[in-house]
């Protein structure tokens, strides 16, 4: 990998190329859609947002994931 599509910042990952931003839209895209889809099923706000938390913290996992794969691992001698 040349570029690394992210760098870490404490415990989020920051996109640093492009397809390390289009992850992140991709990420933003699929909360909103979920987030339509488990609203129009349910009918009230508390019912709404308990079943978007499981998506919302799924989506957020892979997202994680990724970016871990996908940065550059400092060399810290010892």
């Amino acid at each position: 990998m040349e570029k690394p599509w992210f760098k870490r910042k404490g415990i989020l990952y920051i996109p640093s190329s492009t397809v390390g931003w289009l992850l992140l839209i991709l990420l933003i895209a699929y909360w909103i859609y979920t987030f339509i889809g488990v609203d129009i099923r349910t009918h009230s706000v508390r019912d709404t947002l308990i079943n978007f938390a499981f998506n919302a913290l799924f989506g957020a996992f892979v997202y994680s994931i990724i970016a871990y794969y996908s940065t550059r691992k400092s060399k810290i001698p010892r």
